[in-house]
This record gives C-alpha cells, structure tokens and sequence, in this order.
C-alpha cells in the first residue's frame, strides 16, 4: 500500500507536531486531547485509521508543487479537522457521559485548525469561501441525511467535505485554483467509495438506529421499482445482501466511482490507489458471500468441511477485506 507506506516518515512529524499543540491546550483537556488523538494516530496499530484526513495533502504533489513542509502543515491542519469534525459525530451519534468535556475539547481543536489554517492563508485568500462552503455542507449532510441514504457521489461525500481543505488549500497555495471542480469531483468520487465501505461494515447498526445508509438505501430503492412492500425488515436487507447478491451490485456501483475518477485524467496516483483499496475490499467481499452461498447451495455437508478444513488450516473464510 504505497499510498500509505510512502509517507509514513511525514505522518511521523505531523502527529508528533499534533501532540505537541495540544499539550499545550489547559489541563486537564491536554490530556484528554492526546488520547483522542492517539486513538486516530495511523502508527498506533489499535487505532481506527482515517487515511485520507491527513495523507491527502501528500497525495496531491503530482498537481500542487509546494514545499515539503506546506504538505506538512496542511496535513497537521487535517489532523485538527478530523478531530472537531469526529467529535461532532460522536456527540450527534450518541452522546457519551463526559459530553461537555468532549465538547469543550472539540472547541480547542476547531481553534487549533483555525490557527493552522491561519497562518497559510490571509483572510482575504479564496481559501475561508471554501471552508464555509465545505462546513456548511456538512452541516446540512448530518442534520437532514435521510434514513434511506443514497450512491450518488456528490451526495455521498458531503459528510466528509470538510476534508477537501486539504486538496484545496494545497492547489490554492500552488496558484493551481483552476483544477479545483476536477480535483474536488476526484476526492468526492473517492470520499463515496469509502463512506460505501464503511456502510457496508456498519448497516446492521444503521438500520437499527435508522442512520442513513447506501447499502440498505440501495436494497430498498431496489425493491421500490420492483413494486414490493416498504419499509422492510432486517431480514429482507439480509436476504437482498446473502441471496440476492445485493453486495455485488453494491461492489459494481463502487467500482463505477473508480471508473469516472480514472476518467478525469488526473494524474493523482495515490489517491486512486487508495480509492481501488476501498472498491477492492467491497468486491472481495462480495465475492466471499457469493462463495459461500454457492457451497451452501452445494450442501451443507460440504460447505460444512470446507469451513473445517480454513480453520484447521488458521484461515478465516469469512473475514472481510483488510483494515
């Protein structure tokens, strides 16, 4: 995975970087705030990993020739989006027992990102017309998202816009503004790829708390055509994913994002690497399902000493892509 290994030693420096700034935030926030952070950091193994927060400014060097430590400081910039903006999810998703000091945290690390972004950008920069445009997409993606969800792109990727200050704020300090729609529309095509990964792992959760999500809105769009009773049950949504090959549709529509990113004609290696990972993993998967239920359909007896023979062997069959 050259998209993440390439850069290992800058990620190294930026969240070192991170760290240092928020030990200097009050006590005892400070602290709280470094294990917030350490919960994302990438070279932390347990951490949850949020790739494209803090690699894309790296990736864009093919179109945005800059410094080695502009791409440094906007990295570090993301790192500070992605925590305000995950701390907003999590208080929106289910708010824990210490919410206030969660929130007052999430205040500490918005006027962290705006010191970052501060010292590269004047207030006169086309940079702040962006950053409203992208804050206020999010905000109107996660107070009205609908239950059913949906696989246009554009749609799909507004949770995630803020997320594009890197790619823009890196072309805007290259004098490149004219490839931002190309650029942006690059970034959406792959911010919905992964928001598709991530509905695909997390919809049975979804579909119990109504969140919105791709994969069952799919199902459901797909059973509306067809005249069928609505709403539907979790049984349905599983029996679309398992039986109906509902995941391999889902696969294809992944890869069309692909297609059209590759279409731009944008020379963003990396960013398509890590956009093929994403529809890799969703097409392994539902390759993986597809060949259980052949084996099923096969007999249970064998597909019962095909699963003995993967766990006497150390394989798990049925684990999904790799994280």
């Amino acid at each position: 995975m050259l998209w993440k290994t390439e850069f290992e030693s800058e990620l190294t420096q930026v969240f070192r970087d991170a760290e240092r700034l928020i030990d200097a935030f009050p006590a005892p926030l400070n602290a709280k705030g470094r294990a917030y952070l350490h919960a994302f950091n990438p070279l932390n193994p347990s951490a949850k990993k949020n790739h494209i927060c803090y690699l894309l400014p790296f990736w864009m060097r093919p179109v945005a020739d800059l410094e080695a430590e502009r791409y440094r400081q906007l990295s570090l910039a993301n790192v500070f989006v992605m925590l305000y903006f995950f701390i907003q999810d999590d208080l929106m998703d289910e708010a824990p027992a210490g919410w206030k000091e969660q929130l007052a945290l999430g205040n500490l690390f918005h006027l962290g990102m705006l010191d970052l972004y501060r010292a590269l950008f004047g207030h006169a920069s086309p940079f702040w017309r962006y950053f409203r445009d992208y804050v206020t997409a999010w905000s109107l993606a996660v107070a009205y998202e609908s239950p059913s969800g949906s696989l246009v792109p554009g749609e799909l990727a507004r949770k995630a816009a803020p997320v594009k200050l890197a790619s823009t704020g890196a072309l805007l300090l290259a004098g490149r503004a004219e490839l931002e729609p190309a650029v942006s529309e690059a970034v959406d095509l792959t911010l919905a790829t992964l928001q598709m990964a991530d509905d695909w792992s997390d919809w049975e959760e979804d579909f119990d708390r109504r969140n919105a999500n791709g994969l069952v809105g799919m199902i459901e769009a797909e059973h509306r055509a067809a005249g069928l009773r609505l709403p539907l049950e979790k049984h349905a949504i599983q029996a679309a994913i398992h039986v109906d090959g509902a995941l391999v549709r889902y696969a294809q529509a992944a890869k069309a994002n692909g297609d059209a990113l590759v279409g731009l004609g944008l020379p963003l290696r990396h960013l398509s690497a890590f956009h093929d990972y994403l529809a890799d993993g969703l097409s392994a998967s539902a390759e993986r399902l597809s060949d259980t239920k052949k084996r099923l359909l096969g007999g249970g007896f064998a597909y019962w000493l095909s699963q003995y023979q993967a766990e006497t062997a150390g394989i798990n069959p049925m684990k999904d892509g790799p994280h």
